[in-house]
């Protein structure tokens, strides 16, 4: 039988059994990587619970409902539900986590933090985390965006619904049912919180993980999904169905990227061309070159870039955190006036320096059509006045342009250890990166 002649739960189910073979067949290269985006997205998700808002929805939820298993880093001992959602905020906070460029979303940001409160096993983790990430990458590549809209905790339920059927174990069947309820129930997520800088922001993945799970718990009981899923207008509206479960040759999770600085994806090309601009037309390295040295060059400063990055990160005078994060203008500036991007830059304090103003109202944000990619090019006059340019296709982390391992390492060292010590860190990193499959999800003390 062809995929085209299959309904659509026969193709998911065929879908999910054609990565499990590929998950048991010996793939070095694949298992590691594996293990590093776990690592990546799990560091992310812990790395912020002890900021107060995140300590405040704790102590709330753990009032609500207090539960009986206290997750590394946390402060008070929450039920799976109330884990996950903490743990997605916590993985936003700094917008550090990784993603999938044609998804135009982060399944893990979805899946990781489900199996984190969920599973038991190493081995089952990552099993968790390869399923929903393989099918969050083919709803993200068919699911458009509204305007308006913002792509987390849309498709994301999905990916958590799938996420946690495998952590609960609740066989293929009941799989295809738990992912069928969660289209059914897909939130809308505005990104009018993102453009002031509203902090509910920080919720999107996390409510959409935990209807995930609640869905996942009911299909274990037998409540599923509709037949005719693939036909439904609302859907297709969406261009969300049919999606595209063919077989392809390379793995999603082996075709993501990884972030090494702070900020929405779109940024990092904008900084990158920033700091291209100075090594190359601004004098000296970024090392020798003072702080604020940029405010030397008068007049306009252009960003050119795809439209994509301008639609979401459009702002040219953020005034919180929020607001920076999704700010080109803002990458630009701090670049210019500290020479990079760092999770710093985003506090109150940095927000408000006058050379960082001054630079900000300078900017002018150009969107190209026609090109091909994530790129960005900055355009500013040299000290003589002469206009000059330097483009960037391409960032380390982006498929292709793969970052070494200790780069990783020491992202997910400068995360942890700050909430779990050093001691633990180092445990915690070497468990997830060597441990065999059937060791316990969390190093036993």
């Amino acid at each position: 039988m062809s995929i085209e002649s299959q309904s659509w739960q026969q193709q998911l189910a065929a879908f999910l059994a054609q990565q499990r073979q590929h998950l048991a067949k010996p793939d070095p290269l694949l298992q590691r990587q594996l293990r590093l985006v776990w690592l990546d997205t799990a560091a992310t998700a812990i790395a912020n619970l002890a900021e107060p808002a995140l300590i405040a929805l704790q102590r709330h939820h753990g009032h609500l409902a207090p539960g009986n298993r206290q997750l590394p880093g946390f402060c008070e001992a929450l039920t799976p539900s109330g884990a996950v959602l903490v743990l997605a905020a916590s993985a936003c906070w700094d917008e550090l986590v990784e993603g999938y460029a044609p998804a135009h979303g982060r399944p893990a940001l979805h899946g990781v933090p489900v199996a984190m409160s969920l599973c038991r096993s190493l081995g089952q983790a990552l099993e968790s985390l390869f399923l929903s990430y393989e099918l969050g990458a083919r709803l993200g590549e068919a699911y458009r965006v509204p305007a308006g809209e913002h792509v987390d905790g849309t498709w994301g339920t999905a990916v958590a619904a799938l996420a946690a059927a495998v952590a609960l174990d609740i066989g293929p069947d009941r799989e295809v049912e738990a992912v069928n309820a969660a289209l059914c129930q897909m939130s809308r997520s505005l990104l009018a919180p993102v453009r002031e800088g509203a902090s509910c922001r920080l919720l999107y993945p996390g409510l959409a993980a935990s209807r995930g799970l609640d869905l996942a718990v009911a299909a274990a009981a037998g409540f599923g999904g509709p037949q005719g899923l693939a036909a439904d207008p609302v859907l297709r509206a969406l261009a969300a169905m049919p999606v595209d479960l063919a077989p392809r040759r390379a793995t999603a999770i082996s075709s993501g990227y990884m972030k090494l600085l702070p900020g929405a994806r779109h940024l990092h090309y904008a900084a990158a061309a920033t700091r291209a601009w100075l090594q190359c037309h601004g004098g000296g390295t970024e090392e020798e070159r003072p702080p604020g040295s940029a405010q030397r060059w008068s007049g306009p400063i252009q960003l050119r870039t795809y439209p994509e990055a301008i639609h979401y990160c459009g702002q040219l005078a953020p005034a919180n955190r929020i607001q920076a994060q999704f700010s080109l203008a803002f990458a630009v500036a701090a670049s210019l006036r500290w020479g990079d991007l760092r999770r710093e830059h985003f506090s109150p304090t940095a927000l408000v320096d006058d050379e960082l103003q001054a630079l900000l109202g300078r900017i002018e944000l150009v969107a190209v059509d026609g090109q091909t990619g994530r790129w960005a090019e900055l355009v500013m006059a040299d000290s003589e006045g002469i206009l000059r340019s330097a483009r960037v296709e391409g960032l380390p982390g982006d498929p292709g342009l793969p970052i070494a391992d200790t780069q990783r390492l020491h992202k997910a060292r400068a995360l942890l250890e700050p909430v779990l010590g050093d001691e633990a860190s180092d445990k915690l990193i070497h468990h997830w990166l060597e441990a065999p499959d059937s060791s316990s999800l969390w190093p036993l003390s």
